[in-house]
């Protein structure tokens, strides 16, 4: 072997080896109790949402139960804003799309109310 070959090899055989050690700390987790005033709190957040919940679904089974005539007749959207202007229509394909876009906002709402619902 040639010197610098040697030289290598001696550096090699210096370098000190290094090696891994895993520790396990027997922590315990501390879990924090939130304060009574934030659990009472959670508690109010979750009737809320709850009633809204029901109130939805209340609003969504009504409108299931309601029916358009089959003459065409037998339904008329009424809307009324604040101002007190009016629109009125018997429109059976109008009367039939306000209900559908009606019946998916309340099923939108429906399911964004109960992603929120935690415990």
């Amino acid at each position: 072997m040639n010197n610098a070959a040697k030289k290598l090899d001696a550096e090699i055989v210096e370098q000190p080896k290094t090696s891994l050690e895993v520790v396990k700390k027997d922590e315990k987790e501390v879990v924090e109790v939130p304060s009574l005033e934030k659990r009472i709190q959670k508690v109010e957040d979750l009737s809320m949402l709850i009633e809204k919940w029901r109130k939805l679904t209340e609003t969504r089974r009504n409108l299931q139960t309601f029916s358009l005539g089959a003459d065409g007749l037998g339904a008329t959207v009424f809307l009324r804003d604040a101002s007190g202007k009016e629109f009125k229509t018997s429109n059976t394909p109008v009367v039939s799309a306000v209900m559908e876009e009606i019946k998916t906002t309340l099923d939108e709402r429906i399911k964004e109310v109960e992603t929120q619902i935690k415990f």
